[in-house]
This record gives structure tokens, sequence and C-alpha cells, in this order.
């Protein structure tokens, strides 16, 4: 897997949710789910790829009860300031960002919403590579950062997050991934 874009040149809305037989996973632009399909291709395991809103993965952690629910969280500011770099960067390409929803996808404020779903763990974004072996974090983006908005409200709510819910460790990860296997058996 390769790092962020420099530029914003997807073509199709980014995928925010992944869904398998015992797990739903929510991760929010500018990364989003894909990272975690050629990681489940590997292993021999379907999944759903969608984009949904914070709102409907909220929904989907109150009605799949069978499922366990995993919430990709990445600090707020280091996301806003790499949806904002992208956007800056890509201002030429309005259109395609209006088509593929990008402001929904990048730069919606999301934690605030999440914060009230009822997920089992949270992955740290940062240790990301630890579950997901072939996987290359993003660049940092160069240069100062720009707020397009005021993000304390994540703040707060990742802050929350990290302190009323579980990291998941990686025993934990690989168990959920086997056990996933046996059920599509």
């Amino acid at each position: 897997m390769s790092p962020a874009p420099e530029r914003y040149t997807a073509e199709n809305v980014l995928t925010t949710y992944l869904e398998t037989q015992n797990i739903t996973l929510y991760c929010h632009g500018p990364v989003g789910t894909p990272v975690f399909e050629p990681f489940f291709k590997n292993v021999g395991t379907r999944t759903t790829l969608a984009f949904i809103k914070p709102f409907h993965w909220t929904r989907i952690t109150r009605e799949y009860m069978q499922h366990t629910h995993i919430l990709v969280l990445r600090d707020p500011i280091e996301l806003h300031n790499h949806s904002s770099y992208l956007n800056g960067v890509s201002m030429r390409d309005i259109n395609r960002k209006r088509d593929n929803m990008f402001y929904a996808t990048h730069l919606r404020p999301h934690l605030a919403e999440v914060l009230n779903a009822e997920f089992d763990f949270y992955i740290d974004f940062k240790k990301l590579t630890n579950y997901i072996f072939d996987y290359v974090p993003p660049e940092l983006p160069p240069g100062e950062p720009v707020n397009l908005f005021d993000v304390s409200e994540e703040v707060n709510a990742y802050n929350a997050i990290i302190d009323t819910k579980l990291e998941l460790e990686v025993p934990q990860w690989r168990e959920l991934i086997m056990r996933g296997q046996l059920e599509e058996i």
C-alpha cells in the first residue's frame, strides 16, 4: 500500500465501513477502509465495503449485536490537517470532490457522533501497521497546518473515547479474524 496521495485523485466515494462475518469497522477519511481490503482478501475473508455516515454506523453498532464493532481512531488534529491539505492542493478538482462527497468522507466532524456508538474496541491509527502488515501510513503534509474550522469538539470526543473505550490488542485482532473465518465455513 502506498502513502496517501499528494492530491485528491479518487474516482469513487471513499468507503468508510467494512463488514465481515463477525466484525464491523469504521474508519473516516482520508484513509478510510480500503486499506483493510487487501488484508482480508489475503486471509480469505469476505468483506462488504461501503460509504456510511457516522450516524449510520452508530445505529449499526446497536442493531448488529452479534458483531464486534471496531473504530479506527485517528488524532482529530492530524486528520483535519491531512484532509485540509488534500482539499487545498486539489482546489481545481472541485467537481470531483463534490461528486465523491469529499466533505462527508474527509472533513466532516465524526467523533462526537461515534462517541455515542456502542462499539467494542478502537484501533489507534498510529499503530495500524501492527494490524495490517503491508500498510504504509500517509506522510504528514508539508508546510504549516491549515485549520478550516474548529476541531475542539472532535478533540474532546477523541479524549473521551480513549478514556472510556478499550484499545484492540493485536492478539485480540488475530482471534477475531480466525473466529470470522471459522464462522464462514
